[in-house]
């Protein structure tokens, strides 16, 4: 017969309280910061990068500034004079000696200096834009350096420990087989020997985790959260190299701002050429000192006036300027050819590196299975006497360092992800982060017009192993009795 549940209300409200309690502690507890709220706080308060965002602002103003020679400029002029008389003053009707005017000038043409000036400070706006855009992926790829060793020296450090345990545990049983006087002596100092490597390896992966924190809070602004976002969004290349260039020059900020120079360049040159142009103002004086009952009348009347203005020599300063332009011009279209190739090495090498560690994380995991296999069989091994305590040391050891060098390999290959991605100028799409009150600007056909760089890689050396072996000398020479037969 079964026995009817009966709860006790006490008891049941006890528990709603406990659950209600534990959901309100977890709902209050620190949330983990996630890679794409740090990334956006480091691109938004990193002094590095704040100095490139005041310089786009100040180009900016700057192109305000120049667009201000559209408009008409007021001015009160304010003048003392003392002047000889040479004919007597009748009627009052001289200006006098103290005198304001208010003088309104307006530019009507001048050689198309101030628009060519403006086209050119806009792309200089530009030219920091996409600076600042340069600064931003460049501190996002060495906070993802930073970020990245953080994790893996997180993992050394873990791995590090686990190989003190158990050097430990295994010296204190050499230590205790020693003194019981089965074990040599030799056998102790060889598990020092291994006990002290261990330490020191130690020692070695926390200090690295330390320097690397350090780099991480230069960056980030402050100490990062305990627990970090592993990132999984770095997976996904170009089918090839060429492919993976052409993006870049298409997109990278370090590009593009070469490009946008050359054409602020081109306006300046422009803007120089202006002054073979004649000038013409419009300008209107109203005198203030006139009286309202035409005291002063004759000589102090309002004026308008329209004035032309033609340089005819000004000691070659006007060739010189345009000569100085056009050198500044063909500096620029140096440097947009370095920053294609600075590109193309940098791409090439990233996108390389990605093949390469993809397979080398391959042999480095069937490393890592079979030093782990052979590990556990040693361990059998020594439970029937076929192995000695010092073998087990040996695996201890090479397990260790086929976990790290695993590891290292998995962290190259995010890494390399990482470098392919700044390099494309992408890195801040992929991780989904941006900066905000920055403007968005159209795509001109100039950028893809005066962009001469070529999608040329160079190729990775193919080794073939087949052949390697057949043309390698055979073992027999080098080794003659590892060919013996067996009896």
């Amino acid at each position: 017969m079964k026995k009817k549940f009966k709860y006790k209300p006490t008891a049941y409200f006890l528990l709603i309280g406990l659950s209600i309690l534990q959901a309100s502690t977890l709902s209050f507890a620190e949330p983990v910061t996630s890679l794409k709220d740090m990334v956006e706080k480091t691109i938004t308060s990193n002094p590095e990068v704040q100095v490139r965002y005041h310089k786009f602002l100040e180009a900016g103003y700057d192109k305000e500034a120049a667009r201000g020679g559209f408009l008409p400029r007021a001015d009160i002029v304010s003048t003392y004079r003392k002047q000889e008389e040479l004919v007597k003053n009748t009627n009052n009707t001289q200006i006098p000696h103290m005198n304001n005017e208010l003088v309104l000038k307006q530019m009507i043409f001048d050689g198309f200096a101030t628009s060519n000036r403006v086209k050119g400070l806009d792309h200089t706006t530009r030219v920091r834009y996409f600076e600042l855009q340069s600064a931003m992926q460049n501190t996002t790829l060495e906070f993802m350096r930073a970020y990245l060793d953080t994790l893996r020296y997180q993992e050394m450090v873990q791995f590090a420990k686990d190989n003190y345990v158990i050097h430990k545990q295994l010296f204190d049983r050499i230590k205790e087989r020693v003194s019981a006087g089965v074990a040599r002596k030799v056998d102790m100092e060889q598990a020092t020997g291994r006990l002290a490597l261990a330490e020191a390896n130690l020692l070695t992966e926390t200090t690295n985790l330390h320097d690397v924190t350090a780099r991480l809070q230069r960056l980030y602004g402050e100490l990062p959260p305990a627990s970090l976002e592993v990132p999984t969004v770095f997976n996904a290349v170009e089918s090839s190299s060429e492919e993976a260039l052409k993006v870049a020059f298409r997109q990278n900020p370090d590009l593009l701002s070469t490009i946008e120079d050359i054409q602020a360049k081109k306006n300046e040159i422009k803007s120089n050429e202006a002054r073979y142009y004649p000038r013409l103002d419009l300008q209107a004086r109203k005198n203030l000192g006139a009286s309202s009952d035409g005291s002063n009348s004759n000589a102090a009347a309002d004026l308008l006036e329209l004035t032309m203005s033609f340089n005819l020599f000004n000691g070659f300063s006007d060739k010189n300027s345009i000569s100085s332009a056009a050198q500044k011009l063909n500096g620029a279209q140096d440097m947009r050819d370095k920053a294609c190739i600075d590109t193309r090495q940098l791409v090439s090498i990233a996108y390389n590196d990605i093949k390469q560690l993809t397979q080398q994380r391959i042999y480095r995991s069937q490393h890592k299975v079979s030093i782990e296999n052979a590990r556990e069989a040693y361990r059998k091994q020594y439970d029937i006497g076929q192995r000695t305590l010092l073998d087990l040391l040996d695996t201890e050891n090479e397990y260790f360092q086929a976990k790290r060098s695993l590891a290292n390999a998995e962290y190259d290959l995010k890494l390399a992800h990482v470098r392919t991605y700044a390099g494309q100028g992408e890195l801040l799409s992929k991780i989904n982060a941006q900066r905000g009150n920055l403007p968005e600007y159209a795509r001109e056909e100039y950028l893809d017009n005066e962009n001469v760089c070529q999608a040329i890689a160079p190729v990775q050396v193919q080794i073939d192993k087949e052949a390697l072996l057949k043309d390698a000398v055979p073992l027999s020479n080098i080794y003659p009795s590892a060919t013996k037969p067996l009896n």
